[in-house]
């Protein structure tokens, strides 16, 4: 069954594939402690203009920020992160801007795969240059461990949340932004922009939260399980490009846990790729273990889902009933995030008492959802900032 469903997984999804088999053992366990931080954190330790590569061509300015945060992992540790503000062009609105907090998709877990130090891709692009062409200016926190100290600890709902939330919190003191914040994220972002709300009211209350959107949002639950995965097989002697994901999780679980012996997990065709993993992003980790011919069948040893049992409630959401609407799209040929997955976390919202506003887009795949969407979500975004007042 552990082969015959990684030849059928997605490869954006891969974590899900095991949260699904393992939730049984943590059906109960809750992401973290959500009591309120004692750590001062949120601060603006500094902020640097941007190189104009760097940046984005809807931005009237644009700076590089350095801001005190917690260690989501373990919850304990003072930490700084890093992140980008965009500011829109033309004349300020009284009492600043409304402010888009930007949650973006996977990376990598180097600091040197922050996405403060690279150009931003055409789709993220044109995205983040509709919401300042509306006048929201955009904060986009690198997370933790990138383009920072220490390790990504990959969708770590926690420490993605705090990143996204002390990012805002440090932005609010260096720049004029409004205190109406609408967290938006894609993929991986998603996930870490409904972290980010599902914490914000015991870290970070302060805030006023009129919205979050979502597209392509991976969730972990009980219900959402490999199931949702059979989309179709692929050649079990081809390179399966799910591999580099398995990777990103051993790791966070080995940075937490230096005991564990990689050849216990990883067969020795696989060892020289995972060796590279801790530093090459992810393309470039995708292509390496391409080259190698790397798949389920010839690079994972039966013991790894020990480890990726253990990583489980790390990634799961403390709650998900939040005061504010969440609009959530969704592709109907994404196989990244299945549909049937996303759906499921949308019943669940609906469930716990949020309003969402969801909408399926026919015939888009998990990256052909996130410009289309905004048909869709500008409106719900404009409406709710109309019923919050300044």
């Amino acid at each position: 069954m552990f082969i015959r469903l990684w030849r059928y997984a997605s490869a954006a999804l891969f974590p899900v594939l095991f949260a699904g088999l393992m939730l049984a053992r943590a059906a109960h366990a809750v992401t973290a402690e959500t009591a309120p931080a004692t750590i001062a954190h949120g601060a603006m330790v500094d902020k640097t203009p941007l190189d104009d590569d760097l940046g984005l061509p809807e931005a009237g300015a644009q700076f590089r920020i350095r801001y005190s945060s917690i260690d989501g992992v373990g919850g304990v540790a003072a930490r700084e992160d890093t992140g980008v503000v965009f500011l829109p062009k033309g004349p300020m609105p009284k009492g600043g801007w409304p402010v888009v907090a930007w949650a973006h998709g996977t990376v990598g877990i180097a600091a040197a795969c922050a996405p403060s130090d690279h150009p931003r891709s055409p789709r993220d692009t044109q995205y983040l240059g509709t919401w300042l062409s509306l006048g929201f200016a955009v904060v986009a926190p690198d997370y933790a461990g990138l383009g920072s100290n220490g390790l990504h600890h990959y969708l770590n709902a926690r420490a993605e949340a705090y990143s996204v939330l002390d990012s805002v919190l440090a932005a609010r003191q260096g720049f004029p932004l409004q205190n109406r914040i609408v967290f938006v994220g894609q993929s991986q972002g998603a996930h870490a922009a409904f972290a980010a709300a599902a914490f914000q009211s015991s870290y970070a209350p302060q805030l006023r939260v009129v919205a979050s959107v979502l597209t392509g949002a991976p969730y972990f639950n009980a219900n959402t399980s490999a199931a949702a995965l059979f989309s179709g097989a692929s050649d079990p002697g081809a390179a399966d490009p799910k591999i580099p994901y398995a990777m990103y999780i051993f790791l966070s679980a080995a940075d937490l846990n230096p005991a564990l012996e990689s050849a216990r997990y990883f067969s020795p065709q696989a060892l020289p790729v995972l060796k590279q993993a801790r530093e090459l992003c992810i393309q470039e980790l995708t292509d390496a273990a391409a080259a190698a011919g790397l798949n389920a069948g010839n690079s994972l040893r039966p013991a790894i889902q020990e480890v990726l049992a253990s990583q489980t409630p790390a990634l799961r959401f403390p709650a998900l009933r939040v005061r504010h609407p969440v609009f959530v799209g969704m592709g109907s040929l994404d196989m990244d995030v299945p549909l049937i997955m996303q759906q499921a976390f949308v019943h669940d919202l609906t469930a716990a008492g949020t309003k969402v506003d969801a909408h399926v887009y026919e015939g888009l795949d998990h990256e052909a959802t996130v410009n289309p969407s905004l048909r869709d979500s500008v409106p719900f975004v404009l409406q709710a900032i109309k019923r919050e007042p300044h």
